[in-house]
């Protein structure tokens, strides 16, 4: 008797099920600095210059917007921030602060921010560009990929 599965049966669910089906990070353990967690995110090679000007959103389903992209810069040790337009109201009022690259992760047109919450965001200092130099818009830097929160 053949089983009810047969490999065509098999086949037809993959390909129903493909969507669901991606592939993703395995969950960090406990206490991992998020230099390994961003490793583990399937870094992907990205135009430093494609990253300006894009929304970094909040990790959670209301998707609130964080601040926006306007430089990416490296610091004298050799790690990589981006500077975003952080607080304000309506693009008035907002300042510049710097986030590891690794902090940050691709989703889709945007970034989401996976490494510090609103109130952290909040008290760091404002970026001054001291200790940094601008990456060119050329240049290829790693993000990581950022599934759906929600």
């Amino acid at each position: 008797m053949r089983s009810a599965l047969s490999s065509g049966g098999i086949c037809l669910a993959l390909l129903l099920a493909g969507p669901m089906l991606r592939a993703q990070a395995p969950a960090a353990p406990p206490g991992t600095d998020s230099a390994s967690r961003a490793a583990q995110r399937f870094p992907q090679p990205v135009r430093a210059g494609d990253l300006i000007g894009r929304r970094v959103l909040e990790p959670v389903e209301s998707r609130n917007v964080v601040g926006r992209v306007s430089a990416v810069v490296r610091r004298a040790d050799g790690r990589i921030d981006l500077v975003l337009e952080h607080g304000g109201n309506f693009g008035l009022g907002g300042r510049r602060i710097a986030v590891p690259s690794e902090a940050l992760a691709l989703l889709g047109a945007e970034l989401e921010i996976l490494g510090y919450t609103p109130a952290e965001l909040d008290r760091l200092p404002t970026f001054d560009g001291g200790g940094t130099v601008g990456i060119a818009p050329d240049d290829t830097i790693r993000m990581g990929l950022a599934r759906p929160s929600h």
